[in-house]
């Protein structure tokens, strides 16, 4: 059986698409049930900032109140004056 090369040259330059592979976790690995990697666990505080940047523009929230608690709660604090703020569920 005979292989048959094609004629076509690709004309773009070739790019380096190193930045779109996936990053190397540093320190500490974590892996689900399945063995892929995971990002390891946040804290509640670093959530519900998280959930609060999310939501600045939402629609049917007031933008300066959501802008002023992610701003409450992006402030380092200590783990008792978060307790004392906001008690576990």
């Amino acid at each position: 059986m005979e292989t048959h090369k094609h004629n076509y040259s690709n004309p773009s330059e070739s790019q380096n698409l190193s930045h779109v592979e996936a990053t190397v976790t540093k320190g500490k690995k974590y892996y689900d049930d399945q063995g892929w990697e995971i990002r390891g666990p946040i804290s509640d505080r670093e959530c519900i900032y998280k959930c609060l940047e999310n939501c600045i523009n939402l629609a049917g929230l007031d933008k300066k109140q959501v802008e002023r608690l992610a701003q409450q709660f992006s402030v380092e604090k200590t783990d008792e004056q978060i307790q004392s703020e906001y008690p576990p569920l």
